[in-house]
């Protein structure tokens, strides 16, 4: 299993001993790696003391906060087990699932993610926002993402393997684990309300969520704007056309509020073109830098590979 925290103090007990009674009713070994995304509270110290408890589970610490999809990526690469199971340390997917998950696993399946059908405890109206952003995602994509899916899945050690191949910087698991191919399945479920801490997670990362899905999968934001331009300049032509005949005619309008809302719309139009341009050309110079995806500076119970 692995487990990402951030300043998880308050559900560390609870997630000991949900997870402890769900893998004693299976037959199976595990291990259990938490991941320290840098917390700033006591987190960390509760996990060291399981440790020394129980060695099967492990824990490391990043240096600093290299975001949760760094936190997942750690997990896959040191994770020992023949299948992997990421599950969030805020307890709001349930640990009673992991059984069905490994059900389809054990039917043949490589990668099997829950699918959230409820979120109790969320408000509608962001309810209503995060079935948007899942829309608009699978529209602009060209993978096709699992709706309603989080990270909370299992995978195979092979597609672990082959998901270690991919070494970029800039990422968003759900979409590289389903461009992975593979034989994949969902197994729905009711997310919990948080019980214990604060969401690490505030709405407003809904839209680099959206951008970084988008922009990590598709070049149709691109393809969007040079259909666009040519539009535009086909109206543009057009439109100096139509101001000839009626010069010629001596019917042309007086004034230039026509042409001046026509150039702000241009204007407009080109500065978000260059802006959504940038964000693609700066994804390729963080790439190009080569540094290190995450950097730990602890480790318990487990050998972190000198790089």
């Amino acid at each position: 299993m692995v487990i990402p925290a951030l300043n998880e103090e308050g559900n560390i007990p609870r997630l000991e001993r949900e997870v402890m009674e769900v893998a004693g009713r299976l037959p199976y070994d595990f291990e259990f790696l938490v991941v320290d995304n840098a917390s700033t509270d006591r987190t960390g110290e509760l996990v060291k003391d399981i440790c020394r408890r129980d060695s099967r589970w492990k824990y490391i610490r990043f240096s600093r906060n290299f975001t949760g999809e760094m936190s997942m990526t750690a997990g896959y690469r040191f994770a020992s087990g023949d299948a992997i199971i990421v599950l969030y340390s805020d307890l709001q997917d349930p640990p009673d699932v992991m059984p069905r998950l490994i059900e389809k696993w054990l039917e043949g399946y490589d990668i099997v993610y829950g699918v959230r059908t409820a979120r109790p405890g969320d408000p509608a109206w962001r309810n209503l926002a995060v079935k948007a952003a899942y829309r608009l995602i699978r529209y602009f994509s060209d993978v096709p993402i699992p709706e309603n899916a989080g990270d909370f899945r299992l995978v195979t050690r092979q597609v672990r393997d082959a998901l270690l191949r991919c070494d970029e910087r800039n990422r968003y698991l759900r979409g590289l684990i389903a461009w992975l191919g593979f034989r994949q399945i969902g197994v729905p479920y009711e997310r919990r309300p948080r019980q214990t801490g604060v969401s690490k997670a505030p709405f407003w990362d809904l839209f680099y969520f959206v951008f970084n899905a988008i922009s990590s999968f598709s070049l149709k934001p691109l393809r969007i704007f040079t259909f666009m331009g040519f539009g535009l300049l086909l109206a543009s032509i057009l439109a100096c056309v139509f101001y000839l005949y009626l010069a010629l005619h001596g019917t042309a309008p007086q004034g230039i509020p026509t042409v001046i809302l026509l150039l702000v719309a241009a204007i407009g139009l080109n500065s978000l073109g260059v802006g959504i341009l940038g964000e693609y050309v700066g994804r390729t110079y963080s790439e190009v830098k080569q540094r290190p995806l995450f950097l730990v500076s602890e480790a318990v119970n487990i050998q972190i590979p000198k790089e």
